[in-house]
């Protein structure tokens, strides 16, 4: 079993990371009842102005990846 974290777009679950799945793959999709992520993180500092709230999750994953060394 993987865990994926993906985003719910108003249709389809859509996954954040790449992965390759079989057309049809059974799933099994456990949703976090939290407010979504945009809703409840803000930009602070300087920068905020010119910052894209949208982009906090993204900008956050990719630090992620860059720091554990991860490609």
């Amino acid at each position: 079993m993987v865990a994926v974290k993906a985003y719910y777009d108003g249709h389809a679950f859509v996954p954040l990371e790449k992965r390759l799945f079989k057309n049809q793959q059974p799933a099994i999709i456990v949703v976090d009842e939290e407010k979504p992520a945009a809703e409840k993180k803000s930009c602070r500092g300087i920068a905020s102005r010119y910052a894209n709230p949208a982009l906090i999750e993204q900008e956050a994953a990719v630090a992620s990846m860059a720091f554990s060394g991860a490609e």
